[in-house]
Protein backbone atom coordinates (compact mmCIF):
# COMPACT_ATOMS: atom_id res chain seq x y z
CA UNK A 1 0.00 0.00 0.00
CA UNK A 2 2.89 2.28 0.91
CA UNK A 3 4.55 1.95 -2.48
CA UNK A 4 1.23 2.94 -4.44
CA UNK A 5 0.96 5.75 -2.55
CA UNK A 6 4.69 7.12 -3.06
CA UNK A 7 3.78 5.90 -6.45
CA UNK A 8 0.63 8.37 -6.67
CA UNK A 9 2.16 10.84 -5.34
CA UNK A 10 5.98 10.65 -7.74
CA UNK A 11 3.25 10.57 -10.83
CA UNK A 12 1.57 13.89 -9.29
CA UNK A 13 4.41 15.49 -8.76
CA UNK A 14 6.15 15.05 -11.89
CA UNK A 15 3.30 15.95 -13.93
CA UNK A 16 2.43 19.05 -12.08
CA UNK A 17 6.22 20.15 -12.53
CA UNK A 18 6.65 18.96 -15.98
CA UNK A 19 9.42 17.43 -15.35
CA UNK A 20 8.99 14.64 -18.19
CA UNK A 21 10.82 16.34 -20.70
CA UNK A 22 12.09 13.53 -22.73
CA UNK A 23 10.55 12.65 -26.25
CA UNK A 24 8.97 9.15 -27.60
CA UNK A 25 9.12 9.06 -30.88
CA UNK A 26 8.12 6.48 -33.75
CA UNK A 27 10.36 4.18 -35.37
CA UNK A 28 9.04 4.91 -38.87
CA UNK A 29 10.90 8.15 -37.88
CA UNK A 30 14.29 7.32 -38.60
CA UNK A 31 13.70 5.22 -41.15
CA UNK A 32 11.87 7.84 -43.09
CA UNK A 33 14.64 10.08 -42.48
CA UNK A 34 17.24 7.91 -43.92
CA UNK A 35 15.00 7.27 -46.90
CA UNK A 36 14.43 10.39 -47.97
CA UNK A 37 18.21 11.16 -47.52
CA UNK A 38 19.41 8.69 -49.26
CA UNK A 39 17.03 9.23 -52.21
CA UNK A 40 17.28 12.64 -52.99
CA UNK A 41 14.57 14.01 -50.56
CA UNK A 42 12.18 11.47 -51.85
CA UNK A 43 10.27 8.08 -51.06
CA UNK A 44 8.28 5.95 -52.87
CA UNK A 45 7.91 3.36 -50.11
CA UNK A 46 4.04 3.05 -49.15
CA UNK A 47 4.88 2.11 -45.68
CA UNK A 48 5.52 6.25 -45.26
CA UNK A 49 2.15 6.79 -45.72
CA UNK A 50 1.97 7.10 -42.37
CA UNK A 51 -0.17 9.93 -40.28
CA UNK A 52 2.91 9.69 -38.24
CA UNK A 53 4.87 12.04 -40.80
CA UNK A 54 1.99 13.61 -41.89
CA UNK A 55 3.16 17.02 -39.77
CA UNK A 56 6.81 16.67 -40.53
CA UNK A 57 5.93 16.42 -44.62
CA UNK A 58 3.70 19.37 -44.54
CA UNK A 59 7.12 21.29 -42.70
CA UNK A 60 9.36 20.12 -45.26
CA UNK A 61 7.22 21.20 -48.19
CA UNK A 62 6.36 24.70 -46.51
CA UNK A 63 9.82 25.32 -46.06
CA UNK A 64 10.89 24.13 -49.65
CA UNK A 65 8.71 26.58 -50.99
CA UNK A 66 10.39 29.78 -52.98
CA UNK A 67 7.68 31.92 -51.37
CA UNK A 68 6.34 30.02 -48.15
CA UNK A 69 4.39 30.63 -45.42
CA UNK A 70 6.53 29.08 -42.66
CA UNK A 71 5.61 31.81 -40.18
CA UNK A 72 1.66 30.48 -39.84
CA UNK A 73 0.39 28.65 -36.50
CA UNK A 74 0.24 25.97 -38.24
CA UNK A 75 4.02 25.33 -38.30
CA UNK A 76 4.55 27.77 -34.99
CA UNK A 77 2.34 25.55 -32.90
CA UNK A 78 4.11 23.45 -30.82
CA UNK A 79 4.47 20.06 -32.83
CA UNK A 80 4.58 16.51 -31.93
CA UNK A 81 7.74 14.38 -30.73
CA UNK A 82 7.63 12.40 -33.84
CA UNK A 83 8.46 15.99 -35.66
CA UNK A 84 10.70 17.11 -33.78
CA UNK A 85 12.78 13.83 -33.39
CA UNK A 86 12.62 14.11 -37.64
CA UNK A 87 13.34 17.49 -38.02
CA UNK A 88 16.53 17.09 -35.47
CA UNK A 89 18.01 13.91 -37.12
CA UNK A 90 17.40 16.56 -41.00
CA UNK A 91 19.22 18.91 -38.80
CA UNK A 92 22.02 16.58 -37.39
CA UNK A 93 22.25 15.23 -41.21
CA UNK A 94 22.95 19.01 -42.89
CA UNK A 95 25.68 19.38 -40.11
CA UNK A 96 27.60 16.51 -41.37
CA UNK A 97 27.21 17.23 -44.76
CA UNK A 98 29.39 20.20 -44.18
CA UNK A 99 31.74 17.80 -42.37
CA UNK A 100 35.38 17.65 -43.78
CA UNK A 101 38.95 18.97 -43.17
CA UNK A 102 38.07 22.41 -43.31
CA UNK A 103 35.72 21.88 -39.58
CA UNK A 104 38.46 19.42 -38.57
CA UNK A 105 35.39 17.13 -38.18
CA UNK A 106 35.00 13.87 -40.53
CA UNK A 107 32.00 13.22 -42.76
CA UNK A 108 29.63 9.80 -41.45
CA UNK A 109 27.54 7.84 -43.67
CA UNK A 110 23.65 8.94 -43.10
CA UNK A 111 22.98 5.36 -41.14
CA UNK A 112 25.59 6.35 -38.32
CA UNK A 113 24.82 10.06 -38.24
CA UNK A 114 21.18 9.06 -37.91
CA UNK A 115 21.91 6.12 -35.08
CA UNK A 116 24.58 8.82 -32.89
CA UNK A 117 21.89 11.34 -32.75
CA UNK A 118 19.53 9.02 -31.25
CA UNK A 119 21.64 7.74 -28.76
CA UNK A 120 21.96 11.08 -27.58
CA UNK A 121 18.93 12.61 -28.23
CA UNK A 122 18.33 16.12 -26.64
CA UNK A 123 15.53 16.70 -24.31
CA UNK A 124 12.36 18.48 -25.41
CA UNK A 125 13.73 21.72 -24.70
CA UNK A 126 16.42 21.65 -26.81
CA UNK A 127 14.75 20.10 -29.82
CA UNK A 128 12.15 22.46 -29.97
CA UNK A 129 14.33 25.22 -30.05
CA UNK A 130 16.24 23.56 -32.97
CA UNK A 131 12.68 23.48 -34.57
CA UNK A 132 11.53 26.94 -34.10
CA UNK A 133 15.30 28.21 -35.30
CA UNK A 134 14.83 26.65 -38.56
CA UNK A 135 11.60 28.89 -39.04
CA UNK A 136 13.25 32.39 -38.06
CA UNK A 137 16.41 31.29 -40.03
CA UNK A 138 14.11 30.54 -43.37
CA UNK A 139 12.56 34.28 -42.05
CA UNK A 140 15.84 36.27 -41.90
CA UNK A 141 17.65 34.16 -45.19
CA UNK A 142 14.81 33.33 -47.63
CA UNK A 143 12.14 36.04 -47.11
CA UNK A 144 14.22 38.82 -48.62
CA UNK A 145 12.81 41.06 -48.35
CA UNK A 146 11.59 40.03 -45.05
CA UNK A 147 7.50 41.42 -44.41
CA UNK A 148 5.85 39.87 -41.63
CA UNK A 149 4.46 43.33 -40.65
CA UNK A 150 0.58 41.84 -40.24
CA UNK A 151 1.81 38.65 -38.71
CA UNK A 152 1.10 38.28 -35.01
CA UNK A 153 2.89 35.56 -32.73
CA UNK A 154 0.32 34.27 -30.30
CA UNK A 155 1.91 33.02 -27.53
CA UNK A 156 -1.13 31.77 -26.01
CA UNK A 157 -2.05 29.95 -28.72
CA UNK A 158 0.38 27.80 -30.14
CA UNK A 159 -0.34 24.33 -28.02
CA UNK A 160 3.21 25.73 -25.49
CA UNK A 161 2.73 23.84 -22.47
CA UNK A 162 4.68 26.84 -20.28
CA UNK A 163 6.92 29.72 -19.86
CA UNK A 164 10.28 28.10 -20.87
CA UNK A 165 8.27 26.80 -24.31
CA UNK A 166 6.92 29.97 -24.70
CA UNK A 167 10.54 31.55 -24.00
CA UNK A 168 12.05 29.34 -26.69
CA UNK A 169 10.26 30.50 -29.62
CA UNK A 170 10.33 34.05 -28.81
CA UNK A 171 13.92 34.13 -27.63
CA UNK A 172 14.68 31.87 -31.59
CA UNK A 173 13.38 34.88 -33.23
CA UNK A 174 15.67 36.99 -31.77
CA UNK A 175 18.76 34.90 -32.27
CA UNK A 176 18.19 35.14 -35.54
CA UNK A 177 15.92 38.05 -36.93
CA UNK A 178 15.96 39.86 -34.23
CA UNK A 179 19.73 39.85 -34.62
CA UNK A 180 19.56 41.69 -37.70
CA UNK A 181 18.37 44.80 -35.23
CA UNK A 182 21.70 44.92 -33.67
CA UNK A 183 23.59 45.45 -37.19
CA UNK A 184 22.02 48.06 -38.45
CA UNK A 185 21.29 49.55 -35.06
CA UNK A 186 25.02 49.66 -34.01
CA UNK A 187 26.13 50.44 -37.44
CA UNK A 188 27.36 54.37 -37.39
CA UNK A 189 29.33 54.36 -40.67
CA UNK A 190 26.70 55.06 -42.37
CA UNK A 191 24.05 55.67 -39.84
CA UNK A 192 21.43 52.28 -39.92
CA UNK A 193 18.80 53.51 -37.58
CA UNK A 194 16.71 54.50 -40.52
CA UNK A 195 16.98 50.76 -41.76
CA UNK A 196 17.17 49.17 -37.80
CA UNK A 197 13.11 51.35 -37.87
CA UNK A 198 12.12 49.74 -41.39
CA UNK A 199 13.37 46.33 -40.60
CA UNK A 200 11.70 45.86 -37.49
CA UNK A 201 8.13 47.53 -38.93
CA UNK A 202 8.42 44.78 -40.86
CA UNK A 203 9.14 42.26 -37.88
CA UNK A 204 6.53 39.72 -36.31
CA UNK A 205 4.42 40.98 -33.68
CA UNK A 206 4.51 38.86 -30.37
CA UNK A 207 1.18 38.67 -28.59
CA UNK A 208 0.29 41.93 -30.07
CA UNK A 209 3.52 43.97 -29.55
CA UNK A 210 6.83 44.97 -31.57
CA UNK A 211 9.16 42.69 -29.68
CA UNK A 212 10.84 45.69 -27.55
CA UNK A 213 7.59 45.96 -25.75
CA UNK A 214 7.53 41.60 -25.34
CA UNK A 215 7.71 41.07 -21.75
CA UNK A 216 10.29 37.87 -21.34
CA UNK A 217 9.17 35.56 -18.45
CA UNK A 218 10.94 33.80 -16.02
CA UNK A 219 11.80 30.76 -17.61
CA UNK A 220 13.76 27.44 -16.58
CA UNK A 221 17.33 27.40 -18.36
CA UNK A 222 18.87 23.94 -20.04
CA UNK A 223 21.85 23.78 -22.27
CA UNK A 224 21.84 23.28 -25.93
CA UNK A 225 24.12 22.87 -28.71
CA UNK A 226 25.23 26.15 -30.64
CA UNK A 227 28.40 25.01 -32.12
CA UNK A 228 29.17 21.26 -33.25
CA UNK A 229 32.72 21.80 -32.32
CA UNK A 230 32.33 22.88 -28.68
CA UNK A 231 30.03 21.74 -25.52
CA UNK A 232 26.58 22.34 -25.01
CA UNK A 233 25.94 25.89 -23.44
CA UNK A 234 23.43 27.63 -21.27
CA UNK A 235 20.19 29.11 -23.22
CA UNK A 236 19.89 32.05 -21.32
CA UNK A 237 23.47 33.13 -21.42
CA UNK A 238 23.55 32.55 -25.70
CA UNK A 239 20.00 33.97 -26.23
CA UNK A 240 19.02 36.55 -23.98
CA UNK A 241 21.69 38.71 -24.60
CA UNK A 242 20.70 38.61 -28.65
CA UNK A 243 17.22 39.85 -27.38
CA UNK A 244 18.62 42.65 -25.00
CA UNK A 245 21.32 43.94 -27.63
CA UNK A 246 18.00 44.24 -30.34
CA UNK A 247 15.71 45.73 -27.50
CA UNK A 248 18.67 48.29 -26.84
CA UNK A 249 19.84 48.94 -30.49
CA UNK A 250 16.19 49.86 -31.83
CA UNK A 251 15.16 51.81 -28.60
CA UNK A 252 18.42 54.34 -29.69
CA UNK A 253 17.44 54.33 -32.68
CA UNK A 254 13.66 55.28 -32.09
CA UNK A 255 14.97 57.86 -29.61
CA UNK A 256 17.28 59.52 -32.14
CA UNK A 257 14.12 59.91 -34.66
CA UNK A 258 12.04 61.66 -32.28
CA UNK A 259 15.56 64.18 -31.53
Amino acid sequence: MKISILTILFLSINSVFGQNKSVEYKEIIPEYIISIWENNGTSSDSKFDSSDLNQIKAFFTELSKRENNITLNEFLTKPTDNTLVAHYLTTKLKWNSFNGPHVGLKKESTKKVVKSSLNNLPERNELLAFYYSSIFIDGLNSQKPMNLSNTNIDLENLNLDNNTEKAILFLTAMRHVGNQVTSYATTRFPNNCFRAIEYVENMPKFNGKPFYEFDLPEFEDFKIEVDKRKPKMSFKERYIPEFENAKLGIEKCLAEEKN
